[in-house]
């Protein structure tokens, strides 16, 4: 994952462990949106970014909507809705929805790309 993106989500857990939950609300949703543009999705507003990160095939739909939840959450921040009563709980569970986008985008095919390495080299090794 590009430094910025994982920098950016490594700042709104540490703003979540100090109670800043609305900081961590509008990072998580810069993340959502860095994420787009990194994978080249720049135009339109979140909403359809989100939506085309699907339609290319780098979401599948639950990660959408969770990536959607992340959005409603952090345009609460983003657009001065400084909402009463919000609560770590519903910080965690947006933090943790971030994970998981992040890992479907980033860590999965990673993580695909280094098992399939080690069988191509492994099936290329001569057999002794």
């Amino acid at each position: 994952m590009p430094a910025h993106i994982a920098d950016a989500a490594s700042e709104a857990y540490s703003c979540h462990s100090i109670g800043a939950y609305r900081a961590a609300g509008a990072l998580a949703r810069a993340v959502v949106e860095a994420t787009a543009k990194d994978k080249g999705v720049s135009s339109g507003t979140l909403y359809s970014k989100i939506e085309q990160l699907e339609q290319q095939g780098l979401l599948r739909p639950l990660v959408r909507e969770a990536a959607h939840e992340i959005r409603h959450f952090g345009n609460e921040m983003a657009h001065g809705d400084l909402v009463e009563g919000l609560t770590e709980e519903a910080t965690t569970e947006t933090l943790a929805l971030m994970g998981e986008l992040l890992n479907e985008i980033y860590q999965v095919p990673a993580r695909i790309a280094r098992v399939g390495a080690a069988r191509r080299t492994r099936a290329a090794k001569p057999s002794e």
